[in-house]
């Protein structure tokens, strides 16, 4: 069953250059990631120092995979190391109201 991840970053502006730079090597990444589905990038209105990241996986297990990656954890290690920059990562599956 499928799964969506969310990421909530939270950036002060003046490291954003660096956080974007982050992103957008996981953006070259993920999409070869056995499992990706698709995946998008918001800026709350209300707080333009939060972004978050919505990902689509076939399952737990492909998110997993990736998730515990060199690539992904080198890329995320670069990201903790940037003052003022938190990451906190939620997974949800679908379930039935019926």
């Amino acid at each position: 069953m499928s799964v969506k991840v969310f990421i909530k970053r939270t950036c002060p502006k003046d490291r954003e250059k660096e956080l974007f730079k982050c992103i957008r090597a996981f953006r070259i990444l993920v999409p070869k990631q056995s499992g990706y589905i698709s995946g998008e990038y918001l800026r709350s209105i209300d707080n333009p120092n939060e972004i978050v990241t919505i990902s689509t996986w076939f399952s737990h297990e492909d998110w997993l995979a990736w998730f515990n990656s060199d690539e992904r954890n080198e890329i995320q290690k670069e990201i903790d190391a940037i003052d003022g920059v938190t990451s906190e990562h939620r997974v949800y599956r679908y379930i039935k109201t019926r």
